[in-house]
């Protein structure tokens, strides 16, 4: 029987944090084991629903891009401006 890969806990602090410094480019938040987790985490970026860092909804971008360690979820900072569209 194989033995599951350690990942770290994911920091979507810094993650959010580090997207708000580069507004526009895309940041690796995390690495899930699955697929299906990493675009659970993509809705909750977009929506900042359960993950605070992400917060106000639309100010994040969120993709996954599955991988051979598993699926990174990439973040990235596109602050709406206030009366602009949706």
């Amino acid at each position: 029987m194989s033995r599951l890969k350690h990942r770290p806990r994911a920091d979507h602090q810094h993650a959010a944090q580090q997207a708000r410094q580069m507004p526009g480019e895309w940041v690796l938040a995390a690495t899930y084991g699955s697929r299906a987790s990493a675009v659970s985490a993509s809705l909750q970026v977009r929506t900042g629903e359960k993950i605070p860092a992400y917060r106000p909804a639309g100010n994040f971008k969120a993709r996954t891009e599955v991988t051979q360690d598993g699926a990174d979820l990439y973040v990235r900072y596109v602050a709406r401006q206030e009366g602009a569209p949706e």
